[in-house]
């Protein structure tokens, strides 16, 4: 496995299930790169967005937010199902899942 680091700025994630999640090996980087991007996107959306009045910057951000959404999904699913084919144990990977299906 090549080596690859993860971005920076999963430094501003303070969920230590988010923190597991992220140290885990077998989870692919391109889930990591995601779930850090998402949350990092959000915060500074929520930091930066004016929340009196609707602004372009929280429309683009929710329109990028979903499509991440949706491309974590299919990629976190696409990991667990050649984990399945490979006959490994996908308990913990099931567990990940549901927590990100409720946290994002």
């Amino acid at each position: 496995m090549e080596r690859e680091s993860i971005n920076l700025s999963f430094l501003l994630i303070t969920d230590k299930n988010l923190h597991v999640i992220l140290n885990d090996p077998d989870i692919t980087m391109a889930i990591k790169n995601l779930i850090v991007k998402m949350t990092t996107d959000k915060l500074f959306v929520s930091k930066l967005s004016n929340p009196i009045q609707k602004d372009d910057f929280k429309l683009e951000a929710k329109k990028t937010y979903n499509e991440d959404r949706k491309d974590l999904f299919n990629k976190f699913y696409i990991m667990l199902e050649t984990f399945k084919i490979r006959g490994r144990n996908i308990k913990r990977f099931n567990s990940y899942y549901d927590y990100i299906r409720k946290n994002f």
